[in-house]
């Protein structure tokens, strides 16, 4: 007794749905990690330093010339952050205002609820982000964020 052809359809693609639900969680659940790390730029500038410095063998000297670099040009992408912000919030307001212009009463007041919920969602979540960054910040054994980056190999074959 052979199987039909759409039992055998209904199961690989039943696999398959599995499968892609499975990735997809997996993928939600540590991805969220791997970019909160990645793209906090008091972060990322200390570990392209470090990055450099192992892959490109860096001397003492070149570490000390492209620190203020590096630096200088995280503390940009920190400004250019905060301006992007404040311009987000500033559409968002605008946005919210022009809704709220069309609405009936009764839909203002469900909307304005909407937007305080949101608007403490967020609030949350940026306390929640900046408690992790203080957390990160109390060990007194490292240095302070820039001058975190390991010194230059010194060229050993063991390397």
């Amino acid at each position: 007794m052979t199987a039909k052809p759409w039992k055998l359809v209904l199961l690989l693609t039943g696999i398959f749905l599995a499968g892609a639900v499975t990735g997809g969680v997996v993928a939600w659940l540590f991805g969220r990690e791997i970019v909160k790390k990645h793209f906090v730029p008091e972060q990322w500038g200390p570990a392209r330093l470090e990055m450099l410095v192992k892959r490109l063998d860096l001397t003492p000297a070149q570490v000390e010339t492209l620190r203020p670099i590096v630096k200088r040009n995280v503390d940009a992408l920190a400004d250019l952050r905060v301006e992007s912000m404040t311009g987000t919030r500033q559409l968002l307001e605008r946005l919210e205002r022009e809704i709220s212009a069309q609405l009936t009463p009764e839909q203002k007041v469900k909307f304005d609820k909407i937007n305080a919920e949101r608007r403490e969602r967020v609030r949350r979540l940026m306390e929640q982000r900046r408690s992790e960054g203080g957390k990160r910040g109390e060990r007194r054994d490292r240095p302070p964020p820039g001058d975190e980056v390991p010194p230059p190999r010194g060229g050993d074959i063991d390397d």
